[in-house]
């Protein structure tokens, strides 16, 4: 089949990560897609910020200071400009935007995107509209959404409502801030058992005391202690804790962030059956189905009822419980693979094996 190299510089992993880490939207997608490509038979390398060189699952697993070779089918720069040399001759260089495309037109990178022209792949509605007119375009643009991994997908529905407890599983960064003020001024008064669980902070440094540490920056001051005692802050989870988190609770909550390209958290957890409260930020809004699995809100004040009404209303909470299992499933790795390869690899594979790189429905 064919070769393909792919090139990332976020943080430090490699492809045995995935079982043994915390990591963020990319790092795990890319070796998803790295795995899932080697078992379509092709041969994979990803050049990464590892420690040295490692097979696994079928994937070479390279320093970025490694050789790297002059040529190969398909390249493939995960969201920087900067990257897109990286292999000097191959037969077809595309850059897979993680992120925002934002940073494609930054005066000092979009020279880059004009000289090599990648062929852009993204995977949200949102960066469709955004992508700048001023970058090349590619008509129609190819866009597949993440897949989800198999751990999160087919459970079945749970036979009780679970406790009033809400998850915020995202960067503390991320609107934790506002939303917690919206918890204790509008959401704690009626529901004065409800808990919110906060995620996501394994990018900050451990501290005794969160509300010490991070009151005034991602959270905010002078809370009384009974919104401090509702407000959980977990240490980093493993994969298997966060999933047995999400089935266990009520709903998410997210204010989203502008960042949000996809928002794979709020994905899986829908997937996994959680019913979402979420802003009308970025890609967000896309990841719910609003009033069927959850609701999209820009009002605080609606947003704190809604979230209401999924702590109290078991009827409610049952209704979109199970239209998320039944509807907000996504496609697997496997098929996001297939897609993939059809899109970029289409004139390499037999026709039997393409599968039209087309949005959800």
């Amino acid at each position: 089949m064919a070769s393909i190299v792919i090139a990332d510089t976020t943080k430090h992993y490699d492809g045995r990560y995935l079982e043994t880490h915390p990591l963020g939207g990319t790092e795990s997608s890319v070796i998803q897609l790295a795995r899932e490509l080697a078992r379509r038979g092709h041969e994979v390398t990803v050049y990464v910020n590892c420690d040295g060189p490692i097979e696994h699952e079928g994937v070479a697993w390279r320093q970025l200071s490694s050789p790297v070779p002059e040529s190969c089918d398909l390249y493939v720069a995960v969201q920087h400009p900067r990257l897109l040399g990286f292999v000097k001759k191959p037969r077809r260089r595309a850059i897979w935007v993680l992120w925002q495309p934002n940073n494609l037109k930054h005066y000092k990178q979009i020279w880059r995107v004009w000289l090599y022209r990648p062929v852009p792949v993204l995977m949200s509605l949102h960066q469709v509209r955004i992508y700048s007119p001023f970058l090349p375009r590619r008509d129609p643009q190819i866009l597949i959404p993440l897949g989800l991994p198999q751990d999160v997908r087919g459970h079945p529905p749970l036979g009780t409502a679970p406790a009033r407890r809400a998850i915020f599983a995202s960067h503390p960064r991320r609107n934790l801030r506002r939303l917690v003020e919206i918890w204790a001024a509008s959401i704690l008064p009626r529901v004065p058992d409800a808990t919110l669980d906060v995620y996501g902070v394994h990018d900050l440094p451990p501290v005794d005391d969160a509300w010490n540490s991070w009151g005034d920056t991602v959270l905010p001051p002078g809370m009384p202690p009974a919104v401090k005692a509702s407000i959980r802050i977990r240490p980093t989870a493993s994969r298997a804790e966060l999933i047995e988190a999400f089935r266990s609770a009520r709903c998410m909550l997210y204010l989203g962030h502008k960042v949000e390209a996809f928002c794979l958290s709020a994905a899986e957890a829908q997937a996994l059956g959680l019913p979402a409260v979420v802003a009308p930020v970025a890609a967000v809004p896309e990841r719910v189905i609003d009033g069927v699995t959850g609701f999209v809100s820009a009002d605080p004040q609606i947003f704190a009822a809604q979230a209401v009404s999924l702590l109290t209303d078991d009827a409610l909470w049952r209704r979109q419980h199970e239209a998320a299992l039944r509807l907000q499933q996504g496609i697997t790795w496997s098929e996001y693979a297939g897609r993939f390869e059809a899109a970029l690899l289409g004139d390499r594979i037999p026709l039997n094996r393409s599968v039209l790189a087309l949005p959800e429905a």
